[in-house]
C-alpha cells in the first residue's frame, strides 16, 4: 500500500480570509494541493507564487506561510499512488479559471474547460481515480473547505 496526500490551508492575507470564510464561514481553507511523494505541492493558483507564473503548477513545498494547514490522506495500492502522481502531472501550465470564481460570487457556472481553480483539479484527479463516490455537485463547484468536508466523510484521514 502506498499513501497519496492533500493539503488544506488557509494562507494569512485579506483575499485568503474571504475565500475561506466564504466557502466555510470561520475556520475554512482558502487552498488546497496535492503533495507528491517528492514534497512538492501541485495545485492551482491566481497569484504567481514559489518561483512559478499563475495557474495550474508543481510549486515547491514551502512556497508559501500558511496561518492553517491540514493534511489529509488514503492509503491505496502502489498503483493508484503512481498513477495519481502522473496524472496531477497532466496539465501543467494550464491557466487559472478566473471566470469559475465570478461564477461562485455570481451564482451561475462560468467555467472554462482547460482551466483549472485548485479545488476543481484536485477533486477531478479524485474523480478519475475513483476514490470517492459521485458527488451532488458539479466539479467546477466544489470549494477547498467542500473537498475537505467530502474527503473527511469518505475516509481520508487527517495526518
Amino acid at each position: 500500500m502506498s499513501q497519496i496526500r492533500l493539503q488544506f490551508v488557509l494562507g494569512a492575507d485579506c483575499s485568503s480570509r474571504l475565500i475561506a470564510w466564504w466557502g466555510q464561514g470561520y475556520d475554512g481553507y482558502s487552498h488546497v494541493d496535492a503533495v507528491l511523494s517528492t514534497g512538492e505541492l501541485a495545485g492551482a493558483r491566481s497569484d504567481a507564487i514559489g518561483g512559478k507564473p499563475a495557474g495550474y503548477q508543481i510549486r515547491p513545498a514551502n512556497y508559501e506561510v500558511w496561518k492553517r494547514r491540514t493534511v489529509m490522506a488514503k492509503d491505496v495500492p502502489q498503483d493508484v499512488a503512481d498513477g495519481w502522481e502522473a496524472y496531477l502531472h497532466t496539465g501543467i501550465g494550464a491557466p487559472y479559471d478566473k471566470a469559475d470564481i465570478l461564477g461562485f460570487l455570481i451564482g451561475r457556472s462560468m467555467a472554462t474547460a482547460g482551466h483549472w481553480v485548485c479545488s476543481w483539479k484536485i477533486i477531478d484527479t479524485i474523480q478519475t481515480f475513483d476514490l470517492m463516490p459521485s458527488i451532488c455537485l458539479p466539479s467546477s463547484q466544489v470549494t477547498p473547505n467542500t473537498l475537505a468536508a467530502l474527503c473527511s466523510a469518505t475516509g481520508w484521514l487527517i495526518v
